[in-house]
């Protein structure tokens, strides 16, 4: 077992059996990427194509339900400050997934891109469950949030988008977040 797996077994990153349907599914996502980021840092070649598209894939459609449903119907409740970093944090991984998508695979920098990717990810993933899954539980316990409600909503939009990847390839409209404090940095130079 590799050290994001490891890493995430102890609370609060595994579900909990209080966890609302949002909290249990972004939580289950999460130990798949911990699993494939163990799975590339053992991979070479072929194997490591694979798992790469595969994550790359996932964290598109995971991304993309966090900032259509999550992170709009949390922010008036943990925040800006919160959320906004959780959109950043997915700017950086967008960069890293785009580069990797336009890559065939036998790239002397394909495998160090995984592992980064994975860095920038587990920190995000983290962050999440230790501070914003937990804020927004006691939200939920607090009826200032019905996250079975948004579980409902982002297992029926990530369907949906896997839906589109089967059918076309692609994941069709998304209304990812806007990070502007990202992209006039990653511009100005």
């Amino acid at each position: 077992m590799g050290k994001y797996v490891e890493r995430g077994k102890a609370e609060p990153h595994v579900v909990a059996k209080d966890d609302p349907l949002a909290i249990s599914l972004l939580k289950e996502e999460h130990l798949i990427f911990r699993q494939l980021f163990d799975r590339a840092e053992e991979a070479e070649g072929d194997e490591l194509i694979g798992v790469a598209r595969e994550l790359c894939m996932r964290l598109g459609v995971h991304m993309t339900i966090e900032e259509e449903l999550l992170y709009p119907a949390l922010k008036p409740i943990l925040g800006d400050e919160e959320v906004n970093e959780g959109i950043v944090e997915h700017q950086s991984g967008k960069l890293i997934v785009a580069e990797l998508e336009q890559l065939n695979g036998t790239e002397e920098l394909f495998k160090t891109k995984v592992h980064v990717l994975g860095e920038v990810t587990m920190h995000h993933v983290d962050e999440e469950d230790e501070d914003m899954f937990e804020d927004a539980k006691q939200a939920h316990r607090d009826k200032r949030i019905d996250l079975d409600e948004l579980g409902k909503q982002l297992d029926a939009r990530r369907a949906e988008l896997y839906e589109n990847i089967a059918a076309s390839g692609d994941e069709g409209v998304t209304c990812d977040a806007e990070a502007n404090e990202v992209e006039s940095v990653a511009t100005a130079g």
